[in-house]
C-alpha cells in the first residue's frame, strides 16, 4: 500500500515538475530571465512571490531535472532510430522492392538495406545525443559562451581526429555507391601497394578482407579510393601462354584458331572462342602465343587447366613441339 501511494505520488510530481523543469530549461537555453517573466505573468501572488524567492534555490534541481528529461527524450529517439531511418530511406525513394528483384539481387539489395538503415539509425542517435549533450551544456553557459567553447572544440577535433573524419565520410559515400558488398572479390589500390581479397565485413570506418593467405586486413575507408571489383564482371579472364619453335609458328596457329573455334563446345565454362595474341612481340628461335579467353565469372582457375591441357593434346597431335 505504502509503495502504490508513493509511486502515485511521484507520478504527480512527475506531472507537474516534468513541465515546469523543461519550461525553464527553455528559457535558459533561449537567454530568456526567468525571474522577470515570473513577475509579469504571476504578478503578486503568493506562491509566484515564494517562487521567485527561492528560486536561486531551486535553479539546480530544475537543470538537474531538464538534463535528465532530454537524455530520457534521446535515448526514446535511439531506440526507435532504425525505425526512424527506414521511414527516412523510403521517403527518399532509396530502398528498392525486393519482390520486384530476382533472388540474387533481393538478397543484395536487402544486405544494402540493412547497411544503410543501421548508419542512418547510428547518425539519427548521435545527433540525438549531440543535442542531448549541447542542451544540457546550455544549462550552464550563455548561447555565446556555447558557440566560442563548440568552435574551439570542433576545431580541435577535427584537427586531431580529421583521418577518423575522412574515414567516416568516405565509408559512408562507399555503401551509399553500392561498390561493394559482402562477398565481393575486390582489389584496393593504395599508396606502395595493393591489397586483395574477399569482402569480409564492412563499417563506416573499415573494409575487412580476407587475402588468400587467410589473412584478415583491415583497410580504412579513407583509403579506397581505386577499387577493383572483380565481382561485379560478366566473366573471368583467362591467359595461357604457350610456347613454341619459330618455324612452327604459322602451324601452330592455324591448328589453335581452329581449336579455338570449337573449344566452346569442348569446355562448358568457356563462353566464346578465344583470342590469339602475341604477349611482348619478340621474335627469336621461339614464339610465344597468348591464348585469352573468357571464362563464367569464378571458373577463370579451372578453365585455365583444362586450355592447357586442351592445347598440349592439340599440338601434340599436329606433331608440334612446345619449346
Amino acid at each position: 500500500m505504502i509503495r502504490r501511494l508513493l509511486l502515485i505520488l511521484l507520478i504527480i510530481l512527475a506531472v507537474i515538475i516534468g513541465p515546469l523543469a523543461l519550461a525553464f530549461g527553455i528559457l535558459r537555453v533561449a537567454g530568456i530571465d526567468v525571474v522577470p517573466l515570473l513577475q509579469s505573468v504571476g504578478g503578486t501572488t503568493g506562491f509566484m512571490q515564494l517562487l521567485i524567492e527561492y528560486y536561486d534555490l531551486i535553479r539546480l534541481p530544475l537543470h538537474l531535472l531538464f538534463i535528465t528529461a532530454v537524455f530520457f527524450l534521446a535515448w526514446g529517439v535511439s531506440r526507435v532510430s532504425g525505425q526512424l531511418a527506414g521511414w527516412l530511406l523510403r521517403a527518399a525513394g532509396y530502398l528498392p522492392h525486393g519482390a520486384r528483384l530476382g533472388p540474387e539481387a533481393a538478397l543484395a539489395a536487402d544486405r544494402r538495406r540493412q547497411t544503410a538503415q543501421q548508419i542512418v539509425g547510428g547518425f539519427i542517435t548521435l545527433i540525438a545525443f549531440t543535442l542531448a549533450i549541447l542542451l544540457s551544456i546550455s544549462q550552464f553557459f550563455s548561447l555565446s559562451n556555447l558557440a566560442i567553447i563548440a568552435t574551439v572544440g570542433a576545431n580541435a577535433f577535427g584537427f586531431a581526429a580529421r583521418d577518423y573524419v575522412g574515414d567516416l565520410l568516405n565509408g559512408v559515400s562507399n555503401i551509399f555507391e553500392n561498390r561493394f558488398n559482402v562477398g565481393d572479390k575486390v582489389e584496393v589500390y593504395r599508396v606502395g601497394n595493393k591489397v586483395e581479397g574477399q569482402v569480409e565485413n564492412v563499417t563506416v570506418r573499415t573494409l575487412s578482407l580476407r587475402t588468400r593467405e587467410g589473412e584478415l586486413i583491415n583497410v580504412p575507408q579513407g583509403e579506397v579510393r581505386i577499387l577493383r571489383n572483380y565481382s561485379r564482371g560478366s566473366y573471368s579472364g583467362v591467359d595461357v601462354i604457350c610456347r613454341v619453335r619459330a618455324n612452327d609458328l604459322p602451324a601452330a596457329m592455324a591448328e589453335l584458331h581452329r581449336l579455338g573455334q570449337d573449344a566452346p563446345a569442348l569446355l562448358p565454362d568457356l563462353i566464346e572462342p578465344w583470342m590469339l595474341m602475341s604477349r611482348d612481340g619478340e621474335l627469336g628461335s621461339a614464339a610465344e602465343i597468348r591464348i585469352h579467353a573468357k571464362a563464367r565469372f569464378g571458373y577463370g582457375a579451372g578453365l585455365r587447366l583444362q586450355i592447357m591441357m586442351l592445347v598440349e593434346g592439340q599440338l601434340s597431335a599436329a606433331a608440334i613441339p612446345l619449346a
